[in-house]
């Protein structure tokens, strides 16, 4: 899913929509593609297991709560267990949850670059192995002690799992956002934090830009679809520039901050591909163009190309200053693994 790609027509709109609403991240997005979902999983990750915790962090509906957390048992996210000696359950982290925590890092990056938080304005969230004290570099690499993924040396190829899907049935919230400016995926929710953002952002990598083809390929409500475009432009990540002026009429393009949740979509590809899609019969492959090989894309640590793992993962946030050094934290912990 790269803006390098040439267009799709749209004479092949039975194709283009099973293309926009089959392919890896397209699935992904219909488990996690939801903004109270994306901020259960970022809570889970600094370590919150009890549903009254949760409930306390994000001032989520306890009835939203209950149906979300539902959710990510029935999808193989959360484990719900009852520990020895309680009543209630507490939800873990899967190790199909942990993973997702590469995507949780490049979505957090992204963030801090182009919608950065009053608190990510003020400190970096720094990753280290406690092992090593040493800093992560957190890239999305071809594959573990493989090299960073180029988009002008990849393309895409349609699979033999690839289908027309229907979108999952999701609602925006409606209660006002959690008074909560969290370090990692804050911002981030309110303008990409939900299935229809993603299936607009889908079709401007793969180089669909006006109203009518975003329509057609997938399927989306015309008021739907008209938020989320004045939303994402609104956001800086799609410009919209006229193409005709009687009657007018715009197309929508990708600007830098759009182009640079390519990292993003990767993180979300290389999940998908390793829990959401047959391996032998993927719905879409991104194929390396020089070998010819299929890349499957994994979050590693720039300096040792090993994947980057949730539970030997700690955090420190770090004042944004010159001359700052270790000392200069306020904050820190584990990430829950």
């Amino acid at each position: 899913m790269q803006e390098t790609h040439p267009p799709i027509k749209m004479a092949d709109s039975p194709s283009v929509r099973a293309l926009v609403t089959g392919n890896p991240v397209a699935l992904a997005h219909g488990v996690i593609g939801d903004a109270w979902t994306q901020l259960i999983l970022r809570e889970a990750f600094y370590g919150v297991r009890r549903f009254n915790d949760w409930s306390e962090a994000l001032h989520i509906p306890r009835t939203v709560l209950s149906g979300r957390l539902k959710r990510l048992v029935e999808n193989g996210l959360l484990d719900s267990v009852i520990p020895p000696g309680r009543r209630r359950a507490e939800y873990r982290l899967t190790a199909m949850g942990r993973d997702l925590f590469g995507i949780a890092l490049m979505q957090g990056r992204w963030e801090r670059d182009h919608a950065p938080s009053r608190m990510q304005s003020r400190y970096d969230m720094v990753f280290y192995d406690p092992a090593t004290r040493k800093a992560l570099d957190p890239v999305v690499l071809d594959g573990p002690g493989g090299s960073p993924i180029d988009p002008d040396g990849v393309r895409w190829e349609v699979g033999p799992g690839l289908v027309e899907r229907e979108s999952p049935t999701q609602r925006r919230w409606r209660s006002k956002r959690p008074p909560v400016d969290r370090p990692m995926i804050d911002r981030s929710v309110e303008l990409i934090g939900d299935y229809w953002s993603w299936m607009v952002l889908g079709c401007a990598f793969f180089r669909l830009r006006r109203f009518e083809e975003f329509l057609s390929a997938t399927g989306m409500a015309p008021n739907i679809l008209s938020d989320r475009l004045n939303r994402l432009v609104g956001g800086s990540i799609l410009v919209r520039r006229a193409y005709q002026s009687s009657p007018p009429r715009s197309e929508y393009r990708l600007t830098e901050a759009g182009r640079a949740l390519y990292p993003v979509v990767l993180a979300t590809h290389g999940w998908s591909l390793r829990w959401l899609c047959d391996q032998d019969a993927p719905p879409l492959s991104l194929v390396d163009l020089t070998t010819g090989k299929p890349i499957h894309p994994v979050v590693c640590d720039r300096n040792t190309g090993e994947p980057i793992q949730a539970a030997r993962t700690r955090w420190v946030m770090e004042g944004q200053s010159a001359s700052r050094s270790r000392g200069d934290s306020i904050a820190g912990g584990s990430i829950a693994g």
